[in-house]
């Protein structure tokens, strides 16, 4: 196999919210290969409402070709990173080795399940998907929600909002949702759901009869908790967190990852001890939470790195540096798209549900992101 390079080139490994938006970054000035197993951005705030509203995710899901004309796309997933190049399968089950002058892994997290991102596919069928998860939702008179995070808290709102008379439970393992963020938000967001119907039990987790995480079209079953609550569910939904999708590192640069799977990265977003490549994102041992809210200041300070690699500067003192947002609880849930709860730097806690509409609610970023890209 022989690699496919150019001399400016730049290869990314990941098309989600980092590496499309500094695809779309760098691909004026540079030649920008991005690698991923889908042929799409997808806004990631918009899940929530797209798993309700399929009619929703036809704005929220945008083509690379779309999005990213200047760049270049291979449809296929990042199978081993080694010290030359990227060894990638593609959709076809083919392999190729691809090089690049600058490499940025920004592949993102790995999930139980299909809901928060896809594995692999084109833009109809994940809007596909969407359909089909929706009149499942719509079937379903009680639904257990495992996760009590930013996704599963948005996704109870959805649906109350959407079906109203739903028997919706949320179960978190937690002493309380919303543990990234304060207390305060956590609480406003429990009362909002409250109203809504939702019951929220913390402190359990499934240990019996719960549905497979793979699963997402469960059957319905009946579930037992670790303090011995049965509840009984039509669909079982589960939210919790990820782990890094770093396994591509584990043969050639495994010295680079932490305890947890992370790429351990410098303040110019380097890679540890190399001087061409880079991680952006959830990938990253940052200390900050792993959120979208903080992606736009690391693609700022990347793009400007790599393009003074590519200019030909090696003197690291000249990159710009990343200050990680280190115990910044910062974030903003909606609850349905009317209302919801913020934290915010500078701030504090914002219940209006006017102001929450108005930056998220409303459109879920789908405007800001299609914006970013030009669409």
């Amino acid at each position: 196999m022989r690699p496919q390079s150019t001399s400016d080139s730049v290869v990314i490994y990941g098309g989600g919210m980092a590496g499309a938006m500094l695809a779309r970054a760098l691909s004026s000035a540079a030649s920008v290969t991005l690698v991923d197993p889908l042929d799409f951005f997808e806004v990631p705030m918009a899940v929530p409402r797209n798993l309700v509203n399929a009619k929703f995710s036809e704005r929220a899901i945008i083509p690379f070709a779309s999005a990213l004309p200047r760049v270049k796309h291979v449809q296929g997933r990042l199978i081993t990173m080694r010290p030359a190049c990227g060894l990638v399968e593609d959709i076809r089950g083919k392999e190729m080795e691809i090089e690049g002058k600058v490499t940025v892994l920004a592949t993102g997290s790995r999930f139980a399940n299909e809901l928060m991102r896809g594995t692999n596919g084109t833009v109809e069928e994940r809007k596909s998907f969407y359909a089909r998860y929706s009149k499942r939702i719509e079937s379903a008179k009680r639904i257990v929600i495992v996760g009590g995070g930013p996704i599963g808290v948005e996704v109870a709102g959805e649906i109350a909002e959407a079906h109203a008379h739903k028997n919706i439970t949320i179960v978190e393992a937690g002493p309380r949702i919303l543990s990234g963020t304060t207390a305060e938000v956590a609480a406003h967001a429990g009362d909002l759901l409250d109203r809504r119907g939702v019951v929220v039990r913390t402190n359990e987790r499934i240990v019996e009869g719960g549905s497979s995480p793979h699963d997402v079209f469960s059957k319905s079953g009946l579930a037992t908790t670790s303090r011995g609550t049965r509840l009984p569910y039509d669909l079982m939904i589960w939210c919790t967190g990820g782990s890094p999708n770093t396994g591509y590192m584990q043969k050639h640069y495994a010295s680079v990852l932490n305890a947890q799977g992370r790429v351990m990265v410098t303040p110019e977003l380097l890679i540890a001890g190399r001087s061409s490549m880079y991680a952006l994102g959830d990938i990253t041992d940052l200390d900050e939470n792993k959120m979208a809210w903080h992606i736009g200041g690391q693609v700022k300070i990347a793009a400007s790195n790599i393009a003074q690699s590519l200019a030909g500067q090696r003197d690291l003192r000249r990159l710009k540096k990343y200050r990680p947002k280190t115990g910044n609880p910062s974030m903003v849930i909606t609850v349905g798209s009317r209302s919801g709860v913020a934290h915010l730097k500078g701030f504090g806690i914002v219940r209006s549900d006017w102001f929450v509409s108005v930056v998220k609610a409303n459109d879920m970023l789908v405007s800001k992101y299609r914006k970013a890209l030009g669409v």
